[in-house]
């Protein structure tokens, strides 16, 4: 009788597990590096939108923040999907700090797209201080958190 047939056999079952639970540990997608992604990129593109509004840079204090949480019970709190929401604190005009939520879609890449709401950061499109029509930057963004 070959042993080595059944051997092999055990050898690639092994294997075949192996690779099928090493990706059970946790996602790389967290609530943390969303945050640390999404909040810089919101501060850039405030300063790029009161630019295109003003002709100046009204940025916000460094201190802009992201708090994100991932919804759904079976989420965990982690991980791509489509039920993201991400709350950027941002001085507003009148020097108050308030939040703003961005729904945000992650994919398995760690790339992000982020809708805000229209009745705080403005529609889609802007008139700029040089008179003509521009994207609005904080209407909706995309983006890629690190998830080395």
């Amino acid at each position: 009788m070959n042993r080595t047939v059944p051997r092999a056999a055990l050898a690639a079952t092994v294997v075949a597990v192996l690779a099928a639970t090493t990706g059970c540990g946790g996602s790389d997608i967290t609530s943390g590096r969303l945050e640390h992604a999404l909040g810089p990129t919101f501060r850039n593109l405030f300063v790029l939108q009161q630019t295109e509004l003003h002709g100046t840079d009204n940025a916000p204090s460094p201190d802009t923040w992201a708090n994100c949480a991932k919804g759904g019970r079976a989420s965990g709190g982690s991980g791509p999907g489509d039920d993201w929401v991400c709350l950027v604190h941002w001085p507003a005009p009148s020097g108050i700090t308030q939040p703003v939520a961005y729904e945000v879609t992650v994919r398995p890449t760690g790339c992000y797209t982020a809708q805000g709401p229209a009745t705080l950061v403005g529609q889609q499109w802007i008139k700029g201080a040089d008179g003509h029509q521009h994207t609005n930057p904080l209407y909706e963004f995309d983006g890629c958190l690190d998830t080395a």
